[in-house]
């Protein structure tokens, strides 16, 4: 496996230069910076990016595209995860357009129903974030941000049809008139799917049927200039998702889940070094199921941020507050059913010279569990205009969810906050066009949170212990497109020294693709090395190592239409995210895009 990951390091040796625009990145500090000025090697997945990859979920291209593993339990539509740095998948902290949109009973986000079409841009920075974000990011962010019009006017639509009975249909409209941009988006996704789990699964779930999946969804953002440098604006998403799963050989087992949030914001500037940003909006996680365990799980999530931007001196001053309430109502008993969480942070981002740095402290107060106070420290040094180091450390915390304490029957009501320091240090090379980092990180958190199959309840661990190295390299040249990300790491349990479940030591991507004339041809390779579903790495829970190669085509037609296709797991390869639940063969997607600018 390690052979594998090298290979694909390997294909960064091509000599490929051309002159690349410094993207602007804003999660890694919450203020609008260059990505070769941040401190972590942040991802950028663009809707370009989502497009020429052809990928049809979003776990999909964050394993492609963002160097993170993730997990799946049966296909389409099915409950996904990602790991970022072998933390827990409950420990990425996603936000769409600024919002936490996340189920406060399960504790993570249903990424499988965030829609590919709705999405402008994806940033992923690994991390200990907590004193940006509070509770949630031990591992890192991933921010969604769904597509506005900025770059109006344009007008597009897509559809497809692929393996599985797969059939896509999406449209969007954006305009920019007078001092207003508008956004409207709309999507359906159709698939008949595959048998979600194998035979071998325990407690009689398995059912031989396809465990279908269906989506619509729709985002609208409007946003109007009061005057220069003051906006006004609303935005709106909603995703509604029905999943076929199996909980027994007789029922035909089915979750409706709903994912919606929408948010008023005030975006002004004081004065000419001060920046004010109000947001006030409210996230919903809505899942009801019908079949052998029927009920109802509903998360409300009200929150409200106000944060200031200040330039003093070579640097950029942040302080703010935030407000989030979760509230949880469902069929199931919880003892308790709501928390509140009240924060405030300042921080201060600059560069001076060759000298780069970013400090940040942050505090929580949970109504639970009292106040947390977690910090960030980093610094970063350019020897060269071709090479910089870079290091930092911080700490950060996560709260149990309302499952994790009050599921009856499978819960812990003494369970106790996880907590954690990390550290990390790198370097980052940038030189005609080249794009190379690499970072080695080590992350302890004492009180990990892991659910132990032995006595079926979650349990706090005394300590974990993670460190490992990322290498990451992009570039584009002359029609070519090269983006390679690989992850040696070691995630264990450190009283037992038994690695933590569905992690696999080693992973990574690349993905290459070149543009010729009106066509468009990609390759993209997926590795993994081995993992255990279980906490105490037996035999029977080892999922085998996986590669799997997927590739692309696409072709400019005459207007402004496209064609597309891609091929997945060419080689039919066998592999598992989830011990005893499938995932999918061979399998091709062709469509067609409209769009006009």
């Amino acid at each position: 496996m390690l052979r594998l990951i090298a290979g694909l390091l390997a294909g960064c040796s091509i000599s490929l230069c051309f002159a690349q625009v410094d993207a602007v990145v804003i999660t890694a500090s919450r203020i609008p910076q260059p990505r070769s000025q941040t401190l972590q090697p942040v991802n950028i997945i663009t809707a370009d990016d989502i497009a020429r990859g052809g990928q049809q979920t979003l776990a999909e291209v964050l394993q492609a595209l963002g160097g993170v593993e993730i997990t799946n339990a049966g296909g389409f539509g099915q409950p996904s995860g990602v790991f970022i740095r072998g933390a827990n998948s409950d420990h990425t902290l996603v936000l769409v357009d600024g919002l936490r949109i996340s189920s406060a009973t399960v504790g993570s986000t249903a990424l499988e129903n965030i829609p590919l079409n709705q999405i402008e841009r994806i940033e992923v920075v690994p991390g200990q974030l907590s004193s940006l974000y509070g509770s949630d990011a031990i591992g890192g962010v991933v921010q969604i941000f769904t597509k506005t019009g900025a770059e109006a006017p344009s007008m597009s639509a897509t559809a497809g049809i692929g393996s599985y009975d797969t059939r896509t249909l999406a449209g969007g409209l954006r305009r920019n008139f007078d001092h207003t941009e508008l956004s409207l988006n709309v999507g359906t996704f159709q698939t008949a799917g595959f048998d979600a789990t194998k035979p071998s699964i325990p407690f009689g779930q398995h059912n031989p049927d396809r465990d279908g999946y269906k989506n619509s969804n729709l985002s609208a953002r409007v946003a109007h200039q009061l005057a220069e440098g003051h906006e006004l604006g609303v935005t709106v998403f909603q995703s509604e998702g029905t999943t076929h799963f199996d909980s027994g050989p007789t029922t035909d087992d089915v979750n409706r889940q709903t994912l919606s949030s929408y948010s008023i914001y005030s975006r002004n500037q004081i004065t000419r070094a001060w920046q004010s940003m109000v947001r006030i909006g409210e996230a919903t996680d809505d899942s009801h199921v019908t079949g052998a365990f029927p009920g109802f799980f509903t998360t409300r999530q009200p929150q409200l941020s106000w944060q200031n931007n200040i330039a003093v001196g070579p640097g950029t001053a942040i302080a703010g507050v935030e407000y989030v309430g979760q509230h949880v109502a469902s069929d199931t008993p919880y003892t308790q059913t709501y928390r509140d969480i009240r924060a405030a942070f300042v921080g201060y981002v600059g560069q001076y010279g060759p000298h780069a740095w970013q400090a940040n402290i942050r505090q929580d107060d949970n109504s639970q569990f009292g106040n947390h106070t977690t910090g960030l420290l980093g610094y970063a040094y350019k020897i060269t205009p071709s090479w910089r180091v870079r290091g930092s450390a911080g700490t950060a915390f996560k709260a149990p969810t309302f499952n994790d304490l009050y599921f009856p029957g499978f819960s812990n009501p003494n369970l106790r906050p996880e907590t954690a320091r990390s550290r990390e240090v790198g370097v980052n090379w940038e030189s005609g066009g080249h794009r190379f980092s690499a970072t080695y990180f080590e992350n302890r958190i004492a009180d990990l949170i892991v659910f132990d199959t032995t006595t079926f309840t979650p349990q706090n661990l005394e300590r974990a212990r993670i460190k490992g190295t990322e290498l990451a390299y992009e570039t584009s040249w002359r029609g070519f497109n090269l983006r390679a990300r690989a992850t040696l790491q070691d995630p264990v349990d450190e009283t037992t020294g038994k690695r933590l479940p569905r992690r696999a030591r080693q992973y990574g991507s690349l993905a290459i693709g070149k543009i010729a004339g009106p066509f468009t041809f990609g390759a993209e390779m997926i590795a993994s090395g081995a993992r255990f579903d279980s906490t105490d790495e037996s035999p029977d829970s080892r999922m085998h190592g996986y590669g799997l190669l997927n590739v692309t085509a696409s072709y400019r037609l005459r207007g402004h239409f496209s064609l597309r296709a891609r091929w997945d797991n060419v080689f039919n390869r066998e592999y598992e995210f989830t011990r005893n639940f499938n995932t999918p063969g061979s399998n091709v997607f062709v469509g067609v895009q409209y769009e006009s600018l």
